[in-house]
């Protein structure tokens, strides 16, 4: 019984703890635009359109330059603006 709930308590956690991935788009200069939720699979995508501002389309306008950042760093980084025009 102990062996079961072992396995399963380990199958669980490692469920649960699936974390998203996130991609900061970048300026042309390389310093940070937004961040944006990595939904396609595809940063470079995501980030050709990406932009800080609602209004404002490419705003970012580094041709979906990217770099890679943590679920935990993402939570405290500016957000990509919706629409997203992939």
């Amino acid at each position: 019984m102990v062996r079961l709930l072992t396995i399963a308590t380990v199958l669980f956690a490692g469920a649960s703890s699936v974390a998203a991935s996130y991609c900061q788009c970048l300026y042309p200069d390389g310093s940070h635009c937004c961040v944006i939720e990595n939904d396609v699979n595809d940063c470079t995508r995501m980030c050709t359109r990406a932009s800080p501002d609602p209004t404002t389309a490419s705003q970012c306008n580094a041709g979906g330059k990217w770099s890679e950042v943590s679920a935990w760093n993402a939570q405290s980084r500016h957000q990509c603006s919706p629409p997203f025009i992939y």
